[in-house]
């Protein structure tokens, strides 16, 4: 994933707004579907998507439940990192298939991370990169026990 300036984002009409809302509800809708609930050429519709696609405004993505697929350890680590070093460590995380959301924050930490793994020792071998990387300063793992909400929907309002 790449981070975009945000004047390379195509001007959002109504019509773009109501379709990513369709979007957001179902992200496989076909041309066809988003053509008929928005009234439009399917065409047009077609264009449109594609323009929200290829400028990154729009991702389509799949989730899964990691608990159907053998990964049932689930954590949320937070970071907090030397303040000169804070992007280059998050780009070295971003880089390791166990991350599967980062972001940087301000607070007590500078970096939140969720990770998955099919085993303990996994998750201690991934404490072993986090204390080698340099830069890192400490770190706290928290073990997801339950997920009440997994719901993205941000709002463009």
């Amino acid at each position: 994933m790449t981070t975009l300036e945000q004047s390379s984002y195509p001007d959002l009409d109504e019509l773009d707004l109501k379709i990513i809302e369709l979007m957001k509800v179902n992200g496989r809708i076909t041309y066809k579907e988003v053509s008929d609930r928005v009234n439009i050429p399917e065409a047009t519709a077609r264009y449109r998507v594609q323009r929200l696609l290829n400028s990154n405004l729009l991702q389509v993505e799949a989730w899964f439940n990691p608990n159907h697929i053998g990964k049932p350890q689930s954590n949320i680590m937070n970071l907090s990192v030397e303040s000169g070093r804070v992007n280059h460590v998050a780009e070295e995380l971003a880089k390791l298939d166990e991350v599967q959301f980062l972001s940087i924050v301000s607070g007590c930490h500078n970096i939140v991370v969720n990770v998955s793994f099919n085993s303990q020792p996994d998750l201690l071998r991934f404490c072993e990169k986090l204390t080698a990387m340099r830069g890192v300063i400490t770190y706290e793992t928290q073990v997801v026990t339950r997920v009440v909400k997994a719901h993205y929907d941000y709002s463009l309002n």
